[in-house]
């Protein structure tokens, strides 16, 4: 791996800066809402700015209507919105259905979904997990049975979030009981407003709406809407999954929590003196920038061997993926902490069309508390920590 410095690299983020300060609009910035998504009217307005520059699909080829962007690129990308709290883009249509759908999908179902994907027209949510069904997902029960041009769906999904927004579910649904349980698994796109579909809210311990119960009850589903044949739901998946390693740190928010308790070390008074003058706080920061340093570069690292196709990069984005979030649930709770009484509060997240309301120590105090419960959940989803360590543990027994 070359360490020396991407000049390069750095032209493209000051490429970025630069559209970011011409072309974002004051309403738009400071967005960021912990990881959720934008509201609707936010993401799609911010989808079309993003789309008129050409740069409306920033994880997809260039052949299939994207930037084209290499790995390091799309980092600097997401690093940048994150530092001007840019609206969020539609993450599971730009990361893990398009590119599935420009591998897999039909030319009517690229001309049928890719368009509305880049303008921000049309929302999708992801119906993987079920009850009992999430770190095995290949024993999922949701049944898809043939009828004529139809498939007929019955089942459940659980943790499907923004199902209650979203315009269309891709969905992993059982289609031959009679195979091995990978093997008889099938992917299909699913309008949300067929009938027989219902969707069950769940709030989740931050106080917010994101996550659903999603049920489908003699649910018809157009055979065209099939991806791949029957069967390869499973192949699908582990591509939709092997996308994007050097992302799964998640190194701009781990970035951004980093700034928020440098901030507060200066600006937070305990027994008259600014917390940065504390030993304990000190040196718990300089252990956080020290472990930030390391995830870098092992960000870098693995988007070298995604670059080079290298199967090595599965193993290294799980190791990532482990780092990476208990380092900010580590942050997000120390946040909390130094925080005092004010981390002590679970501030109400502004929901859709709700005013901001001005609040104490309010660039750092802003829903801290929603922010530390949410990241409990970091090392569940996008495949648990328990999960992670086994692809570690087979990859190293292969070598």
């Amino acid at each position: 791996m070359d360490f020396q410095p991407d000049l390069g690299l750095a032209a493209f983020r000051e490429e970025v800066r630069a559209f970011l300060r011409d072309n974002l609009p004051e309403d738009l910035a400071g967005r960021i809402r912990i990881g959720t998504r934008s509201p609707r009217a936010e993401l799609t307005r911010w989808q079309c700015i993003l789309n008129e520059k050409g740069w409306g699909a920033p994880y997809w080829a260039k052949a299939d209507g994207g930037t084209g962007w290499a790995v390091l690129q799309r980092l600097v990308f997401d690093e940048e919105c994150t530092a001007v709290g840019t609206p969020s883009q539609d993450t599971g249509a730009q990361k893990l259905l398009g590119p599935v759908l420009n591998a897999f999908g039909t030319p009517a179902q690229k001309a049928e979904h890719l368009p509305h994907i880049l303008s921000g027209a049309r929302q999708w949510c992801q119906g993987f997990s079920e009850p009992g069904s999430g770190s095995d997902l290949a024993s999922l029960r949701t049944r898809a049975v043939r009828d004529g041009d139809q498939y007929v769906v019955n089942g459940q999904k659980i943790w499907t979030s923004y199902a209650h927004r979203a315009d269309w579910i891709f969905l992993l649904v059982r289609t031959d009981t009679e195979v091995r349980k990978q093997a008889g698994i099938s992917f299909l796109l699913v309008d949300m407003k067929t009938p027989g579909i219902t969707v069950r809210p769940i709030v989740s311990i931050d106080g917010c709406h994101h996550l659903n119960e999603t049920f489908f009850d003699n649910v018809r589903v157009p055979a065209r809407n099939l991806v791949g044949a029957e069967g390869e739901g499973w192949k699908i998946t582990k591509f939709l999954l092997n996308n994007e390693h050097a992302t799964a740190a998640d190194l701009p928010m781990l970035r951004r929590c980093l700034t928020q308790i440098r901030m507060l070390a200066t600006r937070r008074c305990q027994g008259g003196n600014v917390l940065l003058e504390r030993h304990e706080f000190a040196l718990q920061l300089a252990r956080f920038e020290a472990e930030l340093a390391a995830i870098a570069t092992l960000v870098q690292r693995v988007a070298a061997l995604e670059q080079d196709h290298s199967p090595a990069a599965h193993a290294m984005g799980s190791i990532l993926k482990i780092r990476g979030t208990e380092l900010l649930q580590k942050m997000s709770g120390f946040l909390a902490d130094a925080l005092g009484d004010y981390g002590a509060v679970a501030y109400p997240i502004p929901q859709e069309g709700d005013a901001a309301a001005a609040l104490p120590m309010q660039e750092v105090g802003r829903s801290v508390a929603n922010e530390m419960f949410f990241r409990r959940a970091s090392t569940i989803y996008g495949g648990t920590s328990e999960v992670q360590r086994s692809i570690i543990a087979k990859s190293m027994f292969q070598l």
